[in-house]
């Protein structure tokens, strides 16, 4: 725990969204420098990539964006021609997204150049370091998680019963 005047400054979550936003302005400066690309852009350009034919819903689940946020995202996307919308084959209601060749190659270059800037990010703690810390991570994760369904399970309860 650190040192400080303020407990507020002590809390995990403001730590935690403190490096979170340090890392993305790094990595936005990085990226926008070396591609002209956001950090955000590049987040959903890569989930894109990985699902071909994303809906907009599922790419604010994974991406975990605000739904106005990320259709902007898209559409700016879109008119930087690195992302394409296609009306759902199954359901004319759904738009899915998938990347123009220009976003593929892009995506590639990012991916080579990203793990230098992962090394760089963590140059600064040792190897078992990183360890610790993924356990951490994954460990926090894990409990706040199931900590939320819990919760969410005794809301829907509460709501059956009055």
């Amino acid at each position: 725990m650190p040192n400080t005047d303020h407990p507020v400054l002590e809390y995990l979550t403001f730590r935690i969204d403190r490096l979170s936003d340090l890392s993305k302005e790094a990595a936005t400066q990085y990226y926008e420098r070396e591609f002209g690309v956001s950090v955000r852009d590049l987040r959903v350009l890569r989930l894109v990539k990985l699902e071909p034919g994303l809906t907009l819903g599922r790419l604010i689940e994974l991406a975990m964006l605000e739904k106005t946020f990320a259709s902007k995202i898209v559409s700016s996307l879109v008119k930087r021609s690195l992302l394409r919308r296609e009306i759902g084959q199954e359901d004319a209601r759904q738009i899915n997204l998938y990347l123009t060749p220009d976003a593929e190659v892009l995506v590639k270059r990012t991916y080579e150049r990203g793990n230098a800037l992962e090394k760089m990010m963590l140059s600064t703690i040792t190897e078992q370091e990183l360890e610790v810390l993924n356990r951490c991570i994954e460990k926090l994760t894990s409990s706040l998680a199931h900590h939320l369904a819990h919760q969410k399970e005794e809301a829907l309860r509460h709501e059956h019963v009055e």
